[in-house]
Order: C-alpha cells, then structure tokens, then sequence
C-alpha cells in the first residue's frame, strides 16, 4: 500500500471541521459522514472476508468427510468464542490513539504501542491455557471418538498462532486509531487467498505435504495468522506515518506498568461482553438441538446470515468510536453531537436499505444454503425474525462503539450479562421449548429473545451513553 496514501487517508481523517461551524444549528454532516465511511467500508470488507476464511475452512473441511467437518467445527466454535475475547481487549488502542491524537499528544503513542505490545504480551499464557483446556470440553459434548481426535488435533495446530493473532489485533488497532484501516482491507484480502491453497493442500495433501485431513484446516490458518502481522509490518515500515510507532514498540524499553494495566482493566470489559454475546448464540443451538435436525438447519442458516448482516452496523459503529475518541480528546462536544447524530442516520438508512433486501431475497438466501425444502422453508421465516432483529442491533451496536470510544467500558459487560443471560437466555428457552407464554415457538422462539435482549440492550446503552457525554464535556475529570 502507498505510503502517499496512507498519509492522505490519515489527513483527511484528522482534518477539522472549520467549514461546518459556520452554519450554526447543523447536525448531519457530510464530511462527518464521508470520515465515517472511509474508515467504515475496509473495515466492513476486512470483517466480511475474515468471515470468509471460516466458510473455506468449513467447506474444505467438510470435503474431507462428515466427520473431519464435525471436528472442525466443535473446535472452531469454541476457540473462535476465545480468540474473540482476548483479541477485543487488544482492541481498546484504537481509541486511545484517537484520544491522544485528538488531544494534541500524538507523541504519547510510541509509549503507549510499546506498552501495548507487554500488555499483549500478557496475553498470549491465558489464551494458550484457554484454548488447550478445550480439549477437556470436548469429550462432554460428543462421545464420537473419530469426531475428537479432529478437533484435538485442529486444536493443536491452532496453538502456534496465538502469538500471531494478539500481535495481529495490536496492528490493526494502531492502524484503525489513525483512521487507516485500508491496510486491514489488504492484510485480509491477502491472507483470505492465502488460506484458500493452504486449506486444500494441508486437509488433501499436496507434494511433500502430508494430507491431514479436516484438522489441517487448523494448520493453515497457523500459517495465514502468521502472514498477516507480517505483512502490517512490512506496511509500517514503508509508512513515514507509523514507522516511528513501529520503531518505539520494537525497541527494548521496560513496561510502563500503569500504561499495561489501564489498557487491560479498560478493554477486559469488552472482550468479557463480547465473550457473553457469542456463548449466548452458541448454547441457544443446545437448546434448539432436541428440536431434531431441520430446526437445527435452519437456525443455523439464519445465525450464518445474522452473522454476516451484523458486520455492518458493527463496522459504522467501530468507525463512530475511533471519531468519538478523537472528538473526546479534543473535547468539542459539539463536533461529538454531529458525529453522534450523523452515524445514526447514517447506520439507519444502510441497516434499513439491508433489512429490504434480506427480506425480499429471504427465500432464495435460504436455498443458497440448503437443498431440503423444510430446512429452507423455516430458515426463510426465521430470517423474516432476523430482519427486525437488525434494527434494534444496529442501535445497541453503536452506542455500545460509543461507549468504547469514550473508554466507559464496564457497563457494556454488565448491560450484556444482564440482557442476554438474565432475561434473553432464560425467556429464549421458555419460547423455544415451553407453552407458558405462547404457544411452543420452537426456533423461532430465540429470535424473539434476540429481539427483546437486544431491544433492552439498546435502550440501556443509550441512557448510559448520555450519562458519560455528560459527564465527559459537561464535567471536568
């Protein structure tokens, strides 16, 4: 990637807005709202084809046969659910840099970064220790021994990355606090045509390399975990804008312990909340299970697309956080309220333009899936569910952002443990196996939970949301 470019996308990230000030009373804006999708739209395409390299590991794996798909994705949804924690508390350097920069002290960051890197350092035990104790879970959800030794053996090819991927999530995070997040555009685009060949040559074999069947799935993405940070390094040091943080987090300094610990005690809370929402979508599939196997099918098409749809309002409200940080630093409450009330109706209208097409199109996503007729017929309701669900998600997504962008992190653990485990968990079983309080909704049922719960969820991230602008521009710290 051009470093010419890279500089042009962070000025124009960080240019004011002298020009909107004349027009007094004005709350959307179109140059808030052009920053917001410059840094949106990569993001989106990087999640989507992060996306993707599960799909191929799924398909390629479950060419290799029924079992070594099975294996592969037992192991895939729990240590997913684990890289997903410790990597989202990495994340919380995006908006500090924002901050720092926003507030004049962009010289802080080498510090930070060289902190960062021991607090991510930190890490890399825990993660290592969750993801090997997996294999102890293993053995309490199936009795298929062939199923196992797959997702043992996924499991410890998976293990070498773990380095790779905290120091991949540390990249992208400084990239996306100076409003660049084209580089994690490329960074995917080229790992996702990377794990393509790796996949088939590790699961099928290819020359001197041995087949390893489904559990080589996990070898590649090693492999691709690797290559990325590689290659942000390479991009970091061709950039005249990060070759300086590149060379203060590479050099030999002792931790700023105080820099570590703030960054882990404020981003723990969102890998924690992050965490409760992904097991909270995985255990309903226990739930949906004794339903037999077309419910099972068809939940599992509408949670495929959910996961897909979510990456939107996901990405506009990431892009909100790192402007909101930037505006926090500065402390211009009234360039935060045009971005608050631009990425609004901004994730609004996109949200809404893609609530019309899953719903239009909700019968032939369906059959893209599946070839059974009853599985596709439920799976085109439940994706009817799927489409109000959106609304209510984009709105919980992005004051949620917002809070990380203003670093009020800890109500957003306990707003997630309180909507989805005490009132979305519980009313979901109810619904979904139980007449008491309509009549058994079976698959359905958990929809109408994710609706409540996120519903509920935006509702608290927004009260909690005026609090902290309040107490961040109206008081002084």
């Amino acid at each position: 990637m051009s470093p010419n470019l890279l500089r042009e996308e962070q000025a124009f990230f960080y240019e004011t807005m002298e020009s909107e000030r004349t027009e007094s009373g004005k709350r959307w804006s179109t140059a808030e709202a052009k920053r917001i999708l410059l840094i949106m739209l990569p993001l989106f395409a990087a999640n989507v084809m992060q996306l993707g390299m599960g799909v191929i590991d799924t398909v390629v794996a479950g060419k290799a046969g029924a079992t070594d798909l099975a294996g592969v994705g037992l192991a895939g949804s729990l240590i997913s659910s684990i890289s997903v924690l410790f990597g989202t508390i990495i994340s919380i350097l995006s908006p500090t840099i924002a901050k720092y920069c926003g507030a004049g002290e962009s010289d802080k960051c080498g510090l930070l970064l060289n902190s960062a890197k021991w607090a991510a350092g930190l890490l890399i035990i825990p993660e290592l220790l969750c993801i090997a104790a997996c294999a102890w879970v293993f053995p309490l959800v199936s009795n298929d021994e062939a199923m196992i030794r797959v997702a043992e053996r996924y499991l410890l090819y998976l293990l070498p990355c773990v380095p790779a991927h905290l120091l991949l999530r540390l990249l992208l995070s400084t990239f996306e606090g100076y409003g660049q997040t084209r580089p994690g555009m490329l960074v995917s685009l080229l790992g996702l045509l990377v794990n393509i060949p790796a996949n088939y040559a590790f699961v099928f074999g290819w020359g001197p390399i041995p087949a390893l069947g489904g559990a080589g799935c996990g070898l590649a993405t090693t492999i691709v975990m690797w290559f990325m940070p590689m290659c942000l390094l390479v991009i970091m040091r061709l950039s005249p804008v990060q070759r300086h943080n590149l060379n203060c987090m590479l050099a030999r300094r002792k931790p700023n312990m105080q820099l570590c610990l703030n960054l882990l005690r404020t981003g723990l809370p969102l890998g924690l909340a992050v965490f409760f929402e992904i097991a909270f979508f995985r255990l309903l599939m226990l739930v949906i299970a004794p339903l037999g196997t077309v419910a099972v099918g068809a939940q599992q098409v509408a949670i495929n697309l959910s996961g897909l749809v979510f990456m939107l309002p996901l990405s506009i409200g990431i892009a909100a956080s790192i402007r909101a940080a930037y505006y926090v630093g500065k402390r211009d409450l009234r360039a935060f309220d045009t971005l608050v009330f631009t990425a609004g109706v901004l994730s609004l209208v996109l949200v809404a333009c893609n609530m019309v097409l899953c719903y239009t199109c909700r019968h032939g996503i369906a059959a893209c899936y599946t070839d059974d007729t009853a599985v596709a017929s439920l799976a085109a309701s439940l994706i009817a569910y799927c489409v109000i669900y959106q609304l209510s998600d984009s709105v919980q997504s992005l004051f949620s952002c917002l809070l990380r962008g203003c670093r009020d992190t800890a109500p957003i653990t306990w707003i997630c443990m309180i909507t989805y485990w005490l009132i979305g968990f519980p009313l979901a079983c109810i619904l979904i196996r139980t007449d008491w309080i309509i009549p058994q909704a079976g698959p359905a049922g958990a929809w109408i939970s994710f609706i409540v719960a996120l519903t509920i969820a935006a509702i608290l991230y927004a009260a909690r949301f005026i609090r902290t602008r309040k107490r961040i521009f109206l008081h002084r710290d």
